[in-house]
C-alpha cells in the first residue's frame, strides 16, 4: 500500500490525465487545481472551473473524482469546487499557454 506522499504524487500524476474537455488541456496545466493533501488514503482535492458557469461544471468533479478512486490505498475522495480565489489565464502553465498560442 502507498503512503501518503506516495498517492498525493500519483494523485497529481492522475490529475495530469483529467483534461478540460473545451480546451484539451489537463487541469493542472490550466491551474484548476488549488490543493491535494492524502491523510490516511482520504484525499482531498481544491480545485475550480474556468468560469461558474462552466458547461462541464458538473462533469469535471466526477472525473476527477473516479481518476483518484483507484489509486491503490485510496479510501475516500472529497473534490470540492471553490471560487476564491477566482481562476484567471495566468494560472495556466507556460506549456498551457503555449498549447493555446498565448506565448
Amino acid at each position: 500500500m502507498l503512503g501518503d506522499a506516495d498517492i498525493e504524487q500519483e494523485a497529481w500524476n492522475r490529475l495530469l490525465e483529467v483534461y478540460d474537455p473545451e480546451l484539451g488541456i489537463d487541469l493542472v496545466n490550466l491551474g484548476l487545481v488549488y490543493e491535494l493533501g492524502s491523510d490516511g488514503g482520504a484525499l482531498t482535492v481544491a480545485m475550480t472551473l474556468t468560469t461558474p458557469g462552466c458547461p462541464m461544471g458538473g462533469s469535471i468533479p466526477d472525473q476527477v473524482r473516479f481518476s483518484l478512486e483507484t489509486i491503490p490505498g485510496v479510501r475516500e475522495v472529497q473534490v470540492e469546487l471553490i471560487w476564491e480565489p477566482r481562476w484567471e489565464p495566468e494560472m495556466m502553465s507556460a506549456a498551457a499557454k503555449r498549447a493555446l498560442g498565448w506565448d
